[in-house]
């Protein structure tokens, strides 16, 4: 077992990837006290589950049930989006998602363990080993949100550093623990601005877990678990004091000065989306991040399936037609009215490149140009390949707080729910609610939600916590055909990789994805 406490912890001092790798005390009893003692093997430990998190924006695995859900008009018929969008699944294609692992969420829970394990005996003083023991908190509560958000029931790792075989828990249980840690994260960590880090500099990246992106995480969590009451488990539970408790968790990220929305989309696009600011609640840093690890692909982001002309150059502006997903122009028209800045922030000239005498080039679709910046590299015979997404994974930004906030409100049947909306759709210099023709809140929340973060990864799970009817009415193919008994059967999930069956006898497939074995 010592064997394994020490790969592991080597393993991890090669993740971290910096000049504060852990250093072990050469005695003849080796334990992890002899490598997290001081603040800063503390902080490096820290630093090595957020670069697990980096790790994991290079795989395809969280786009897979992003993909069910993300805005598209019309995609490849032979991609993974025809797959997604419809719950179209065929037998002889089953194998290909089951290569899909959770493993690599689960090795950075159990390295979270070890600071939670250590902290209390390592001479820290109470602010250092509040910090770390929030921060490890945090991050198991944000993996565990991820995990049941994609495979629904799973495995259920409390204190444990060695990842033993584990049976499956159901995915509400697994949602108490998380909000429960989360919960525990919120009242130890400072605010953003007053953490410390092990050398006595300010905290520099929005990567760092802080009281806001606690309470971000927290709101989401129990939202989560209130939306999701018709496919629980165990559905005694009170969903409104889970309402109320997200709000409060929102509530407190927006009065607490620490984040402020941008002037407006234009700003969105440019300044926000590529990272670190006021905005942005909590991100995974990525820009640069490829070439800092030679890795051959940039991060994998949905948007690169929509992304062309003009963000990348060398692509002609005719082979919009021709992306892997397009959206139509006459669809983000009715989307976004004429006086709503995010038309034209959000795509490029959205009325002038429409136009009938351009059909013959545009083929009637819009250009995207809500994310604006890509890696790009010249290649020796002077090719410019792109290589990805240059931006930061946002996690939360306040806009996406204040409609969940909104959110929160209808539920609870708060008439707030109409100053929060209409704070987002005031700086695009939309039309308040109620425009002409809303009478339905909740909806125009989950449309708002559409609009402001279109593509940005919420669409999915913002329809799942709307309940089935919106399941059946913003879904396709055989989601229109799902009961209350698929999806507690797990139908909205993704199958479970046959990794975990190799490493994990305990494990059993989902029901509704076992039909298909």
């Amino acid at each position: 077992k010592i064997q394994y406490f020490v790969i592991m912890l080597f393993g991890l001092c090669l993740l971290c990837g910096c000049e504060d790798a852990l250093t072990v005390k050469p005695e003849n009893s080796l334990t992890y006290e002899n490598g997290l003692s001081t603040p800063k093997d503390f902080e490096s430990f820290i630093n090595g589950v957020d670069k697990a998190l980096k790790v994991l924006t290079y795989t395809n695995e969280p786009n897979l049930q992003i993909k069910k859900g993300v805005y598209v008009d019309d995609y490849y018929d032979d991609s993974e989006m025809e797959w997604s969008q419809t719950l179209s699944f065929p037998s002889s294609e089953l194998s290909y998602w089951n290569t899909r692992s959770w493993q690599i969420y689960y090795q950075p829970i159990a390295n979270a363990n070890v600071v939670l394990a250590y902290a209390d005996v390592a001479d820290l003083s109470s602010e250092e080993r509040n910090l770390y023991k929030g921060q490890a908190w945090f991050y198991k509560a944000l993996l565990y949100l991820e995990i049941i958000r994609q495979w629904g029931d799973c495995m259920l790792i409390r204190d444990q550093v060695e990842l033993l075989p584990t049976a499956k828990t159901n995915w509400d249980e697994v949602a108490d623990y998380a909000i429960d840690l989360a919960t525990k994260a919120a009242e130890v960590l400072p605010e953003f601005d007053k953490i410390r880090m092990a050398n006595g500099n300010v905290a520099t990246y929005k990567s760092t877990p802080c009281k806001g992106s606690a309470n971000a995480l927290l709101a989401h969590l129990c939202a989560w678990k209130a939306g999701g009451k018709y496919f629980a488990h165990d559905d005694a539970y009170d969903e409104m004091e889970l309402w109320k408790k997200a709000e409060e968790a929102c509530t407190r990220v927006i009065t607490s000065g620490q984040y402020g929305l941008a002037a407006n989309p234009e700003e969105v696009c440019a300044s926000v989306l590529l990272g670190d600011s006021r905005e942005s609640i909590y991100e995974t840093i990525t820009r640069n991040f490829w070439n800092e690890e030679r890795l051959p692909m940039g991060p994998k982001h949905i948007v690169e399936d929509y992304a062309g002309w003009p963000i990348i150059p060398t692509i002609q502006p005719s082979s919009v037609a021709y992306n892997v997903c397009r959206i139509k122009a006459s669809s983000m028209k009715e989307m976004y009215l004429q006086n709503d800045l995010r038309r034209e922030a959000y795509f490029y000239k959205l009325d002038s490149m429409s136009h009938d005498t351009l059909l013959p080039v545009t083929g009637g679709y819009a250009y995207l140009y809500k994310f604006r910046k890509f890696y790009t590299e010249r290649t020796d015979d002077g090719y410019i390949m792109v290589r990805g997404l240059d931006q930061n994974k946002i996690w939360w930004r306040l806009a996406d707080i204040y409609l969940l906030r909104a959110e929160c409100y209808a539920k609870l049947g708060d008439d707030l729910a109409k100053a929060d909306l209409n704070k987002i759709r005031n700086r695009a210099h939309a039309t308040p609610y109620p425009a002409p023709g809303e009478n339905d809140i909740q909806l125009a929340i989950f449309k708002e939600r559409e609009r402001e973060l279109l593509l940005e990864g919420h669409r999915y799970y913002d329809i799942i916590r709307n309940g089935l009817e919106y399941i059946h009415t913003y879904m396709d193919g055989n989601y229109k055909t799902l009961d209350q008994q698929d999806v507690k059967e797990g139908a909205l999930f993704l199958p479970i990789g046959d990794e975990a069956f190799n490493l994990n006898d305990l494990i059993r497939q989902n029901i509704y994805w076992s039909r298909f074995e």
